[in-house]
């Protein structure tokens, strides 16, 4: 607070979330924090969690840290708040701890970065760089106090493992050894926002837009989606055969597209997760994620456009296409020869009569075959 104005903060708060995983010491941790806003005489932000789905699956850890940003996010956005940023208290060692448990999982060059110092929803950590016994050293200092999680020790968590169990080995060799990871998170920071920006210039342009997809984008069943030229993969994969896959994986990471490392973009480039897929048709490479809950488009919005010949559905076994100006042929070659991709075939409305497709919603008859 003595720094607020020295540093350009017209407005600060404090913000808390009780996780609702340690009743007693979590209620003490919380009266520490009213305490402590009172003296600084600062707006307080409090948020309760449900502990129970905090624990119902996966991991507690995992869980709480995206419900305590999901939380702190709420906050910040509240009419009396509305914080430009989000500033947290992770320091050096939390750095190094990071480090090492992505080093002792298996990592990618991402991981190698760490923690980042700013991120771009508006989280800060302005003590990144500052080392556990400094922070301790100022507090004793200036005669401040502060609460321990109890959980802390438990070493039943990976990150309380590599805390007590691992990092005092590898510091009872090399005093110095928290800075020296930390230096290598900055380093693999500094490389992997040098090869991002690389990757960026070598395939956005090979980006094909909505409009030119061989669908109309608003029947997509994926919120998100991203259509590549396949000659931007073999592109890549000529300038490194290897690390084709991990530039690409690197690059949709940006997008929001969180392939895991063991999927395999170089076999057959196709991926059937619903929530999350990938597959080639024609010379395009598509890339989904966020699987919608219905169709885009109700039946009942064709109504306006029903004839007596037939009637708006969605595709069956057996049906066949006629276009004006072609010949008769089963609509699943039908698409496959015009680049339709799989994932959106069973969302296309079509006018049928029986079998007979008559009109396919927002494909003309005839595509033209831009990226032959």
């Amino acid at each position: 607070m003595q720094n607020q104005q020295a540093l350009g903060i017209d407005w600060i708060a404090l913000a808390h979330v009780h996780h609702g995983l340690r009743k007693d010491s979590a209620d003490r941790d919380e009266a520490f924090v009213k305490e402590l806003a009172r003296q600084l005489n600062v707006p307080l932000f409090i948020r309760h969690l449900d502990g129970e789905a905090l624990k119902a699956s996966g991991s507690i850890e995992e869980n709480a840290r995206k419900a305590r940003y999901k939380a702190l996010f709420e906050i910040a956005a509240l009419s009396n708040c509305r914080a430009e940023a989000i500033l947290t208290a992770h320091h050096a060692n939390d750095q190094a701890e990071t480090l090492l448990m992505r080093l002792r999982r298996g990592t990618s060059l991402k991981g190698l970065s760490g923690i980042r110092l700013f991120r771009s929803d508006g989280v800060y950590r302005p003590f990144l760089s500052v080392p556990r016994s400094e922070i301790e050293e100022y507090a004793a200092k200036h005669h401040l106090s502060w609460r321990e999680d109890e959980t802390n020790s438990d070493k039943a968590f990976e990150r309380n493992f590599i805390r007590h169990a691992i990092l005092p080995q590898i510091e009872a060799q090399n005093e110095n050894a928290v800075n020296q990871l930390c230096f290598i998170a900055q380093l693999g920071a500094h490389v992997y926002k040098k090869i991002l920006c690389q990757i960026e210039r070598e395939l956005e342009p090979q980006i094909v837009p909505p409009s030119l997809w061989p669908f109309p984008a608003e029947i997509a069943p994926y919120e998100h989606i991203v259509a590549l030229h396949d000659s931007a993969w073999e592109n890549l994969s000529q300038k490194s055969e290897k690390g084709a896959a991990e530039l690409l994986r690197i690059w949709l990471q940006t997008l929001g597209f969180e392939f895991p490392a063991s999927v395999d973009f170089k076999a057959n480039f196709a991926n059937r997760d619903k929530s999350l897929i990938f597959e080639k048709s024609r010379h395009i490479l598509w890339f989904c994620r966020s699987l919608r809950d219905s169709k885009a488009h109700n039946l009942y919005l064709f109504e306006k456009k029903r004839a007596p010949l037939g009637d708006w559905r969605f595709r069956l076994d057996g049906d066949v296409y006629a276009p004006p100006s072609g010949r008769a042929r089963p609509l699943k070659k039908w698409f496959e020869d015009n680049g339709v991709p799989a994932f959106v075939r069973d969302s296309l409305p079509v006018f049928s009569d029986g079998k007979q497709i008559l009109q396919i919603y927002g494909v003309p008859p005839r595509i033209k075959e831009t990226y032959e």
